[in-house]
Formats: C-alpha cells, sequence, structure tokens
C-alpha cells in the first residue's frame, strides 16, 4: 500500500475550505447587498497603503460617521450604491468613493477615480454609536 502524502492532503483541505466560504481571499469586489450587511454597525482601522498613514473610521447603523486620520477627525455619513461603491461624505471634502475587496485581514478600499488605497486591518462589528475618544486618538 502507498502512503498518501500528507502535505497533498492539507493542500486539497485547504483549497476545498477556500472554495466553500467566498469570504476567504476572494479578489471580488464587493456587491452592494454585501456592503450594506458588513459596513454600517462597524469600527474600521487600518493603513493608507500608499503612505503608511493610520486611519479610524466608524460608521453607525444609520450611517452616520466618523473619521480620522492624522489630526483630521470628521463626522459625515456613508451611503453605498446600488453600484456597488461606498460612498462617504464629509463636509470639509465632499464626497469620496470606493470600491471594497475582502483581505486576508479585514478589508480593502479603493478610490474611485484616483486617491489612496485603504486597508482596513481591524474591523469590529455590532457598533450601535461612533464616538471621537474611540478611533485612534
Amino acid at each position: 500500500m502507498q502512503r498518501f502524502p500528507v502535505s497533498v492532503l492539507v493542500a486539497c483541505l485547504v483549497a476545498t475550505s477556500a472554495f466553500a466560504d467566498p469570504k476567504l481571499g476572494s479578489n471580488e469586489p464587493l456587491t452592494a447587498d454585501v456592503m450594506k450587511a458588513e459596513l454600517f454597525g462597524v469600527r474600521m482601522a487600518g493603513v493608507v497603503v500608499q503612505t503608511g498613514e493610520r486611519w479610524s473610521e466608524c460608521v453607525e447603523p444609520g450611517g452616520r460617521t466618523l473619521y480620522e486620520i492624522g489630526d483630521y477627525i470628521s463626522e459625515g455619513v456613508m451611503e453605498v450604491t446600488e453600484g456597488g461603491q461606498a460612498c462617504f461624505t464629509y463636509p470639509g471634502t465632499g464626497t469620496s468613493c470606493f470600491r471594497g475587496q475582502r483581505a486576508p485581514r479585514g478589508y480593502m478600499f479603493y478610490a474611485i477615480g484616483g486617491g489612496g488605497t485603504f486597508h482596513a486591518t481591524k474591523v469590529e462589528r455590532g457598533v450601535k454609536k461612533c464616538i471621537a475618544s474611540d478611533l485612534i486618538g
């Protein structure tokens, strides 16, 4: 009887589990429905890929947001378009829209029409109220 290499068995199990759960390693953009289900009622933190600058964003279930990057903190609103874009509107900077994608740790958000790429490396769900003191500080 031949021995089946353990490494082949492990590789098959890993590949099967990745296909069984579409949330793992998917390179597909998040749909509008997925964004609505996953991006409201969250607190996210991460880095701007191009600069390494830390940022934090809290989104209440109703769409009110608090955003912090560097010394800048602003209150705004997030909406998800039918086309699957998360659009953030802030008084000082206007509206910026992003396509989202799952990443091994959190999400990647790619600016529509140019701008930064935001990697959310920490995601806390179940947030009801956004408070400035809960951001990076």
